[in-house]
């Protein structure tokens, strides 16, 4: 199950995108809604969603700065970009920032849908390449204990290397 955090400063615009699409049958859990950039980053921090959906332009913080600081501090969150706003310099910044889809208002349920799937995909994809290395690396653990217990490494210099 994926996490969702919606942020959107008008509250039908919130509710529409809750209730216009059967998350659950997609495999994703809403795990909160906020009003602005402030509370949406407590929100995230806290319940550490896995696809952010924001508007750019909310009062006190808005989906940009947003989007800076949950790349920092939640690095592998997807992020989604709703604007009502058909300004380059939105989606230049965006684009930096990495955000993973810039949405342009009036949004149709297929657009969300079709967003939401393109970042559970790259989220799969970034689980599947972590699981590898973590394998990976377990595997190599494995390789060089079995090595030094078995006597093939002799002396300090073949263990470091």
């Amino acid at each position: 199950m994926f996490r969702l955090l919606i942020v959107d400063d008008e509250y039908y615009v919130r509710v529409g995108i809750k209730s216009a699409i059967d998350w659950s049958e997609i495999g994703v859990e809403v795990v909160g809604e906020a009003a602005d950039g402030e509370e949406a980053l407590e929100m995230a921090l806290s319940s550490r969603p896995d696809i952010i959906l924001t508007d750019v332009r909310m009062p006190f913080m808005d989906g940009l700065e947003l989007a800076r600081i949950v790349r920092k501090e939640l690095p592998d969150t997807r992020i989604i970009i709703l604007s009502g706003h058909n300004e380059f310099e939105y989606a230049r910044k965006a684009i930096t920032l990495g955000v993973n889809d810039y949405l342009l208002k009036p949004v149709s349920s297929r657009d969300i849908l079709e967003a939401v799937d393109r970042s559970k995909a790259q989220i799969l994809e970034c689980r599947a390449r972590r699981i590898e290395r973590q394998s990976h690396s377990i595997t190599q653990r494995e390789l060089f204990f079995s090595n030094l217990y078995s006597g093939i490494l002799m002396g300090p210099a073949q263990m470091l290397q």
